[in-house]
């Protein structure tokens, strides 16, 4: 009550009803002191939430900022498109679906309720029904995924909210297991597929790609080692091959799968099959920069 006088909030303290009442009519709070960078510092954060896409977090935001800026002291004020003009935020990555079943998945995992699920998975093309203990929802390569326990799997799975057909949350309640380290299991994969498999993989990059690894981490567990030649292998322990496979192929003849045997026959597969696409078209002549 103190605090609130300080404010200038006629408040007092009512013994008849045990509460505290306003002696007069007040209609508002004495907006509270905020720098001109903090403002700032919202509307980046309002502009990262929209490169998200149509999420509800970023509504609320939006909302917010703009009841902010219509408080604001003109010293304080900021323009949004001066803001914008200085400041981008690539959207690259933005869902190209929107997040429809985004809010009742969080609240379903908040309040550790079942939910079952309609799911069109792209690996057998085909609509299945699933019951899921929701732990997580992850934004990951432009797409939105649900990390939860299937039910019908028996084992961690990733569910992209895009691939969703229909959702209903249960009122029944879950337990998560305790000895599951979700951040640790994450960390352990190589973009959204994995397996129950950890592989010891080491790819090996020409003394030209080499420069651009050197300077990106790609995996929490990844060290490199400097050849005398300029090259550079990447060595990590993963789970799951599939996101490995395509990534390694991204880089062409860059790039040498060392281990292990299996990634290395599975990318000599691919390797092949494309170079069979290709079989009547002379080679062009390259055109990077040395």
């Amino acid at each position: 009550m103190t605090f609130l006088k300080y404010l200038g909030v006629p408040v007092a303290y009512d013994p008849k009803h045990n509460t505290y009442t306003l002696t007069e009519p007040f209609d508002h709070l004495p907006f509270l002191s905020i720098k001109r960078s903090e403002y700032a510092a919202f509307l980046v954060a309002r502009y990262a939430l929209e490169a998200l896409g149509d999420t509800p977090d970023a509504v609320l935001l939006k909302g917010l900022v703009e009841r902010l800026s219509v408080q604001m002291p003109p010293e304080v004020q900021i323009h949004p498109d001066t803001l914008s003009s200085i400041l981008q935020i690539d959207a690259s990555s933005q869902p190209r679906y929107p997040a429809r079943y985004l809010e009742p998945l969080r609240s379903a995992a908040e309040h550790q309720q079942v939910v079952r699920l309609n799911y069109h998975g792209n690996n057998r093309d085909e609509e299945t029904q699933r019951a899921v203990e929701p732990y997580r929802l992850l934004h990951r390569d432009g797409y939105w995924y649900l990390i939860g326990y299937c039910r019908w799997r028996n084992g961690l799975r990733s569910f992209r909210l895009d691939r969703i057909r229909g959702l209903e949350v249960t009122r029944e309640v879950f337990l998560p297991e305790e000895a599951l380290d979700l951040d640790a299991y994450l960390e352990e994969t190589f973009g959204m597929h994995w397996d129950a498999q950890t592989y010891a993989v080491c790819i090996r990059f020409t003394p030209y790609q080499s420069r651009w690894i050197k300077e990106n981490e790609w995996h929490p567990t990844q060290t490199l080692v400097e050849r005398a030649d300029g090259s550079v292998e990447l060595r990590m322990e993963v789970t799951g091959l599939t996101d490995v496979i395509r990534w390694v192929l991204s880089y062409g003849g860059e790039a040498e799968v060392i281990s292990p045997p299996v990634l290395r026959r599975r990318v000599a597969a691919e390797a092949h099959h494309m170079a069979a696409l290709y079989t009547d078209t002379p080679p062009l002549a390259s055109t990077r920069e040395a």
